[in-house]
């Protein structure tokens, strides 16, 4: 194969990256272009994306990558958290900047909307665990608060959809993404007209679904020449940062993962959806993945919490990851624990006070320093792996061996070593960059007509480094486990 080059987007909750690919006989070749802040900004009382400044950096990285680069250009491919949209106008203009996903409007938004459609019938139809974040809520709390914005709205995107418009003009949402909105009906492969409907939505907004690895179209006109990148092709790979980050898991068969960031989603891939009443019980989701796998998964919540409490000790003094690791593994094991991913930690004023606050609500000794503090989060995120993969292991009736962590949490290997010892699994981590390495082979499929699953995985195989962890202390872990279950 002659030397393919792909420029990847991926963008977070938190931070974006360009990262160029180059795809050779086999082996693929990443290095980051262009790096930029991200997050949300205040809009009056509401939480918003600053999408525009977003999308002027894409064009920043993009004229960088021509400058600094020679080689042909073979794809631009961009992907992005999931249930976040924008909503265009008639004439295809934002109406505004889009809501973010911890915006409080879908705060207590269950009862009003199982009211007009139940818990269960919602489920059956989408087969997506109930997340107040989801697009489903977020667009019912638009139709039950009387936002105008709904009533301008033309055209529905995911965030990930509305790059791939602003580079080409073209109207589409990607498969991967929609299916995180619990408005995709996957018996009937589209959207939910019946749900649609029901929840006070125009079907009309929602366009045309296209599966990964689409090539969407040429860049317009007016970027390439800005940017100095002509005849550039914008595939869609799987758009859903998560869909992406999967495809580069390093497995073969039999494994189970965890896309590790701000979120921790840990799951199987499966075949078919598992949609049953012991998974709606246990509010396990069913996404879309590409080669027609399902991400069968549970949201934890991740990271996150642990860089909300990073951004508060370092108005004060900054510190690097490295050092609160280093403090947490000298603290004391086992004082304190949270539940991750109980409400109090989705979007508070002050992480650390949150913390505090839950500890003495659950009638534990409250953790005040540094390394206290870092060492019960790290510690609660691999309880709750232990918790969410039982779970697991149980509704599909089948035991694991192997754990891969991959993400940018992969780099965390205090938090990985606890992984392992929790539920005493082995733990692989990395690649680091899983989902721009799954956004640029997703790329090359498109362009490399039959590429199959295993090759794409061969490929990351042969590219990165894998660490490997094996469980310690596990009777440890296992006689306070019991002590995390009080809390949660």
């Amino acid at each position: 194969m002659a030397a393919q080059n792909y420029l990847a987007f991926d963008f977070g909750a938190q931070s974006a990256r360009a990262i160029h690919g180059k795809l050779e006989t086999g082996k693929l070749e990443i290095s980051e272009q262009y790096r930029f802040q991200t997050g949300g900004i205040k809009v009056q009382d509401t939480l918003r994306w600053d999408i525009l400044g977003f999308f002027e950096e894409v064009k920043k990285a993009c004229k960088k990558y021509s400058k600094d680069n020679e080689e042909e250009l073979h794809g631009i491919g961009i992907d992005s958290w999931g249930v976040d949209f924008a909503l265009l106008d008639v004439e295809g203009k934002l109406v505004s900047n889009p809501y973010h996903y911890r915006d409080k409007r879908t705060n207590d938004i269950y009862n009003d909307a199982f009211r007009v459609v139940p818990k269960k019938e919602i489920y059956h139809i989408t087969g997506i665990q109930f997340m107040q974040i989801n697009s489903l809520f977020q667009l019912f709390s638009m139709v039950r608060d009387k936002d105008p914005d709904l009533n301008a709205a033309h055209t529905f995107l995911h965030i990930g959809d509305l790059f791939n418009y602003l580079l080409t003009k073209k109207i589409a949402c990607e498969y991967t993404l929609a299916t995180t909105s619990q408005l995709y009906d996957f018996a009937n492969h589209d959207w939910s007209l019946d749900l649609i409907k029901r929840f006070g939505l125009n079907p009309a907004i929602f366009p045309k679904i296209i599966p990964p690895s689409t090539e969407l179209g040429p860049l317009l006109p007016k970027i390439a020449n800005k940017v100095g990148l002509k005849d550039v092709k914008v595939i869609v790979p799987a758009c859903h940062d998560t869909g992406a980050a999967i495809a580069a898991v390093p497995a073969t068969k039999d494994f189970i993962y965890i896309s590790s960031g701000t979120w921790s989603l840990l799951g199987a891939e499966l075949s078919d959806p598992l949609v049953t009443e012991e998974s709606l019980i246990n509010n396990f989701t069913n996404e879309g993945g590409v080669f027609g796998t399902i991400r069968f998964l549970k949201n934890i919540s991740g990271l996150w919490i642990l860089s909300e409490c990073k951004n508060l000790w370092d108005v004060q003094k900054p510190s690097t990851y490295d050092q609160l690791n280093r403090e947490a593994s000298q603290a004391k094991a086992f004082r304190f624990f949270i539940d991750p991913d109980n409400p109090l930690f989705l979007n508070p004023e002050n992480m650390i006070e949150a913390i505090k606050q839950f500890c003495k609500k659950t009638n534990q000794n409250i953790p005040n320093s540094r390394g206290d503090l870092v060492r019960c989060i790290l510690e609660s995120l691999a309880m709750k792996y232990r918790y969410v993969y039982k779970m697991l292991a149980k509704m599909l009736k089948k035991s694991f061996k192997t754990l891969h962590i991959i993400g940018g949490g992969s780099q965390n290997q205090l938090l990985s070593q606890f992984a392992a010892n929790s539920t005493a699994l082995e733990v692989k981590t990395g690649p680091v960059e899983a989902t721009a390495i799954g956004n640029l082979l997703l790329q090359a499929v498109s362009q490399n007509k039959g590429m199959n699953f295993s090759e794409l995985r061969k490929i990351v195989r042969n590219s990165f480094d894998i660490k490997t962890l094996t469980p310690q202390d596990t009777s440890k872990w296992d006689e306070v486990y019991t002590k995390f279950l009080k809390i949660i």
